[in-house]
């Protein structure tokens, strides 16, 4: 129910109702940028031509100015009944009792499927600042962004944002990390519910033209296929290049064993060009090479190659964790950890066993018979996982999920250093039977709260459904991916890679909406 209003405050939201439309009109206007729409998209970055226009203005794009007659930040200040206010704070209407403005809806990923646990939802004040290219230091106590409302996702992926101002195109901005989308909500209506039920609209970028996205760098392996994932998420296959072209995810080629089985993807596909791979000894061969990617995906080798890693790379490596570089190291990639620089060996008890624990004395591997792992919800994200995995059908137990193809590579974390994340018990070392299959540790290892910026995991979890994919890889990328809804273990991958998108905290502490 509206509040009756006197002839005073009648007159004030006339003038807030002005100034409320200039905002969205330079919310919305750019020369620079690529435009979304609220509303489903007609094939990637198709525009439905019913439903009002949003910037999405992106370091890839260019940044979005606003008119120099209007800074949402802070030169138009008028008197509320509530008090002063700034900008779309003065659109907030006051409603009787209990009623409130609210926007409501789910994040969902790229493809629009996926819904999505700990995405900033918020209603800036000022124009959105673009991002900075390359590796920075994104803590979360650091990243003011001063909205008028904001909120976190939570574990079925809703949002509600209290105390939205109310008027038409009023902007919007979705963001986990550098994945950054923005729309205009063509009206916000006071004091009621206004829910937003496409996931269309509400889904993250599938390419640079729609919103930001974060810099990655994939070294495919021979052994798994970490750089179909992204794919199956729904990002566009345009966004994937070799690392001389201009896509959002670059690839490079990992070490594997030559006229072995296991052969990775070594080039693009026909249809996109054929370009070979750029080997990933370049990509980290130095700390510098490293920190033009927000994001390092590292893909199962099938072995852990020391001869393309040598401890000057892996020096490299951690110091670009420590810059605020992040890292997500799946199955061999231990060497990184377990024989990197000092602090990195003492984040856990690092020790590659076998049998796997789905194999025998006859069968070291397994066949890819599914173990229950365990979650560990004895922390704020490990109980949000174990709910999520649920809500997304990737569970049926709450604290539960099977894992095929598990491995054993370490057994145990440094509590004080790391957190442990999912494991399964492997039967073949019944005296000690756990294996850590996930688990994640901030940067610099050690460091206090406040001086953090950094973030790697490392996973035992493998996203390919056949442990060979030679045949597939040899018709080049992305002709190599199968093309399919996601796989329950592949979606508690998808639910690391943004959470290692997002913004680093102490994992003892509850996620927060950015004030």
């Amino acid at each position: 129910m509206k509040n009756r209003l006197n002839a005073t405050q009648l007159r004030r939201f006339s003038v807030i109702g002005s100034l409320v439309s200039l905002a969205a009109f330079a919310f919305s206007c750019s020369s620079k940028t690529g435009q979304s729409e609220v509303g489903p998209d007609n094939g990637a970055g198709a525009q439905s031509p019913t439903t009002a226009t949003g910037g999405a203005p992106s370091s890839q794009a260019g940044s979005t100015s606003i008119g120099s007659t209007l800074n949402l930040g802070g030169e138009i200040t008028k008197e509320m009944p509530g008090g002063p206010c700034d900008g779309l704070e003065c659109a907030v209407q006051q409603c009787t009792g209990t009623t409130k403005t609210t926007i409501t809806g789910k994040v969902y990923d790229p493809a629009g499927k996926l819904p999505l646990y700990n995405v900033a939802v918020y209603v800036p004040n000022a124009p959105v600042a673009p991002f900075k290219e390359g590796v920075t230091c994104d803590r979360c106590d650091a990243s003011i962004l001063n909205p008028v409302t904001s909120a976190i996702t939570d574990e079925t992926g809703t949002f509600v944002l209290s105390d939205a101002p109310v008027g038409a195109n009023i902007p919007l901005v979705i963001q986990v990390g550098k994945w950054r989308r923005q729309i205009t909500i063509p009206t916000v209506t006071g004091c009621v519910d206004n829910p937003l039920t496409d996931p269309q609209v509400t889904r993250l970028p599938r390419n640079k033209a729609e919103g930001d996205i974060p810099k990655m760098a994939i070294a495919v392996g021979g052994a798994d296929q970490m750089e179909c994932l992204p794919l199956r998420m729904g990002i566009d296959p345009a966004e994937f290049t070799p690392a001389t072209g201009d896509g959002r995810i670059h690839l490079y080629v990992g070490d594997y064993d030559k006229g072995n089985t296991h052969q990775p993807v070594m080039a693009m596909d026909a249809a996109h060009g054929a370009a070979a791979l750029t080997p990933a000894s370049d990509l980290w061969a130095s700390t510098d090479s490293l920190m033009k990617y927000d994001i390092t995906i590292l893909s199962c080798e099938g072995g852990a190659h020391e001869r393309q890693k040598p401890m000057t790379v892996r020096q490299a490596m951690y110091d670009y964790e420590s810059a605020g570089g992040r890292v997500f190291a799946s199955h061999w990639h231990n060497i990184w950890f377990e024989q990197g620089p000092n602090p990195l060996p003492t984040t856990g008890t690092w020790n590659t066993r076998m049998p796997n624990p789905a194999g025998n004395a006859q069968n070291e591997n397994g066949d890819g018979t599914p173990q229950l792992a365990t979650i560990n919800q004895t922390f704020p994200k490990g109980e949000a996982l174990a709910k999520w995995l649920l809500n997304v059908g990737a569970s049926t137990m709450l604290g539960n999920m099977d894992v095929a193809y598990p491995r054993d590579n370490i057994q145990a974390v440094n509590p004080d250093l790391a957190r442990e994340w999912i494991t399964v018990n492997n039967p073949n070392f019944p005296d000690a039977p756990k294996a850590v299959q996930y688990m994640s540790f901030n940067t610099p290892i050690g460091a206090a709260e406040d001086m953090i910026c950094g973030r790697a995991v490392y996973t035992d979890l493998h996203v390919a459904s056949i442990d060979d994919n030679t045949t597939a890889n040899a018709q080049g990328f992305p002709a190599s991916c199968e093309m399919r809804d996601l796989s329950a273990q592949e979606k508690a991958v998808a639910f690391m890679l943004f959470d290692l998108s997002a913004c680093v905290q102490s994992e003892d502490k509850p996620v927060k909406p950015p004030k």
